[in-house]
């Protein structure tokens, strides 16, 4: 309660989006860069990331290499050619080529003894297969283990993992996907019906809408997360005196009780937070039994490449496993992810559509956002390690290394 009283604070102050959360993300982390099976033996795959780009490949092991997309030699893009020779890259342009951790073995069409080979050299990035998902480190300093920055619902062999995984890339920057994993947004954006939501089996259709809430609460508060609830939820209408008029509407036709008061519902989470952030770039929410999460990755200032897991409890038989994906596909991922959330909430906030230039004037329904702008964001890695968050690298490498 004192963390939220101290967010409440905040409510006086304008703040902006960048104050300290950097437009091109929090680079001392591992972040999710691609699937593994898009990578092959012969073709390279380019991968823009927090403003860098990147090329994959695999090396001599098999296993995936990530190097700067920019041959050090000329700057050609090194996505652009091929695997001439088994674990290496070869530069399109003069045939350079490089090993998987960025050192040029070779000059094709140079002499086998070039005195510039030594010395060029493809910045290389730390990578780690899991889950059939290729992470990358993306910072200036030596990587942490893998496990500090994996969400910790993969590790539990009771969920389903990265079976219902979807990526899409959304044209926004990537702090406001954040924002509204904690902004409590959904009592008015997502209020309209769908054909989804029509069949929800809540019946949100006919039982009293929210009117308004108390705020909003911290519940818990980690070194790198924060968990939020609302408070004193009111159903029903309110009457508003600045506008002289009430709102919602009522309807006759709204007679079951609100969700609020009903002590036992289908569907006992097993989290006890309704809305969760967590640096990086991560955000989740309770949906009845299961957990909505995204991982946004930032791609340039106005792009960010999201990644969405939905986590419930692995089925125990054939049957249970074939309702589940039914659910999912022809239910879940429609109404909550692509409805919801791709076509509700990036339309109001996507490229041009909302300014995160200018200060803010954050209120009650903001303490998770106040909270995680000017408090957890400045307990990231980068302020730690760097004193500051990085910047990306330049578009061409050194070609001495």
């Amino acid at each position: 309660m004192a963390t939220t009283e101290e967010s409440l604070e905040l409510e006086k102050v304008r703040m902006g989006a960048f104050e300290f959360t950097p437009k091109l993300g929090f680079r001392e982390y591992w972040y999710p860069g691609l699937e593994a099976k898009r990578v092959g033996k012969k073709k390279p795959v380019h991968v823009e990331m927090l403003g860098e780009d990147l090329v994959f490949f695999r090396d001599k092991d098999g296993k995936i290499a990530a190097l700067s997309d920019w041959c050090p030699h000329r700057g050609a893009r090194l996505s652009l050619g091929v695997s001439e020779f088994p674990g290496t890259i070869t530069c399109p342009y003069h045939g350079y080529t490089f090993d998987g951790k960025g050192q040029c073995v070779a000059g094709i069409i140079d002499s086998p003894e070039s005195p510039i080979i030594p010395y060029l050299h493809s910045r290389s990035y730390p990578t780690e297969e899991r889950y059939g998902i290729v992470f990358v480190w993306m910072g200036k300093t030596d990587p942490v283990p893998l496990d500090e920055d994996m969400p910790e619902e993969f590790s539990d062999s009771t969920l389903t993992g990265r079976r219902y995984m979807r990526t899409k890339m959304w044209e926004t920057n990537w702090t406001e996907p954040m924002a509204q994993g904690i902004d409590f947004h959904e009592f008015y954006l997502h209020r309209q019906l769908n054909f989804w939501r029509l069949f929800h089996w809540r019946l949100p259709f006919f039982r009293p809408r929210l009117a308004y809430t108390g705020g909003v609460k911290i519940v818990e508060d980690g070194e790198n997360y924060v968990n939020c609830k609302i408070t004193e939820p009111q159903y029903g209408t309110a009457y508003h005196p600045g506008a002289g008029g009430a709102w919602p509407k009522h309807t006759w036709w709204r007679k079951l009780a609100p969700i609020a008061k009903i002590k036992a519902y289908r569907g006992k989470p097993w989290v006890t937070y309704d809305h969760n952030i967590q640096l990086p770039s991560i955000i989740r929410t309770t949906l009845g039994a299961s957990v909505h999460m995204r991982w946004q990755v930032p791609i340039t200032e106005d792009e960010s490449r999201v990644w969405t897991f939905t986590f419930v409890r692995k089925p125990k038989t054939i049957f249970g496993d074939i309702y589940q994906r039914i659910w999912y596909y022809l239910w879940r991922k429609w109404d909550i992810i692509v409805f919801t959330n791709e076509l509700e909430d990036l339309v109001v906030f996507k490229k041009d559509r909302l300014n995160l230039d200018t200060p803010h004037m954050l209120g009650p329904m903001d303490v998770g956002l106040a909270y995680f702008r000017r408090r957890l964001a400045r307990r990231a890695r980068d302020y730690q390690r760097l004193g500051a968050p990085g910047e990306p690298e330049a578009r061409t490498t050194s070609n001495v290394n």
